[in-house]
């Protein structure tokens, strides 16, 4: 779990604090697909429903503004946010920049607490210039090169099975038999901007996606030279992010999202 403390930590969580772990998995799993209007209305229905540990906010707020800090408390994402120092040796690019303030700070530890589990995808939605793809470039930045590696590419309507399939098969190397994984025995997340991009075929497929999802739940991919041989892909974790599907935008298959 990515909220829970290793089971060999010292200091282990009290129940009242587990209770603020549920309401706090339940806030950013149910409540985080919902809109704005329709979050209020879920806080509404928490509260009615009693028994549970909400957080105390104040007028104007909601519980989506509180998280649960290492002492099990309810705290406000505004004590997470860091003062943002421009750089006095470089200059940094400009679509890199990224000033934190609550809604990065919220999205990058919600990222956090998926990614570093690994095993699980993670998969951002938003609007145009939300910062969805400098916030997962920004959060893969941090990862130790000699421990974890970092690729990124871009879906666009173009984008076939075959070219995702030559473009992870490059990032790694033959480790034993069939079996492939990043350089030195290292861990590797594959960033995929605008993941929704690939066309959709008369049949109502999104073939490039499906390849996606195979890597994902199948851990490889059929050998393209000798057919009927599978290659199988090791410590490769996918991270996306999308734009929000609907007005002739695509979305994308629905065994992808699970």
């Amino acid at each position: 779990n990515g909220l829970l403390p290793p089971v060999d930590a010292a200091k282990q969580p009290t129940t009242i604090h587990m209770e603020r772990f549920f309401v706090f998995a339940l806030m950013w799993s149910l409540g985080a697909i919902l809109e704005l209007d329709d979050r209020a209305k879920m806080q509404e229905f928490l509260e009615k429903k009693g028994g549970l540990n909400l957080p105390k906010y104040k007028a104007g707020e909601t519980i989506f503004e509180y998280y649960v800090n290492d002492d099990g408390e309810w705290a406000h994402w505004i004590s997470r946010v860091v003062k943002y120092e421009y750089p006095v040796d470089s200059i940094p690019n400009y679509d890199g920049i990224l000033v934190p303030n609550v809604d990065n700070t919220c999205t990058e530890f919600l990222v956090d607490t998926i990614a570093k589990q690994f095993k699980k995808g993670v998969l951002l939605i938003g609007e145009s210039g939300t910062a969805k793809t400098v916030i997962i470039k920004s959060y893969c930045s941090k990862y130790d090169p000699e421990r974890h590696l970092y690729k990124a590419l871009n879906f666009s309507s173009a984008t076939t099975p075959g070219l995702f399939q030559a473009a992870v098969e490059s990032y790694v190397d033959k480790r034993m038999g069939s079996t492939y994984g990043p350089p030195a025995g290292k861990k590797m997340s594959v960033f995929i901007d605008d993941v929704n991009m690939p066309i959709i075929n008369e049949w109502g497929d999104q073939i490039t996606n499906e390849i996606v999802r195979q890597l994902m739940e199948n851990h490889g991919f059929y050998n393209l030279e000798k057919p009927g041989d599978y290659t199988t892909i090791a410590d490769v974790q996918v991270m996306a992010a999308m734009i929000h599907p609907g007005g002739g935008r695509n979305d994308i298959p629905q065994r992808l999202k699970r």
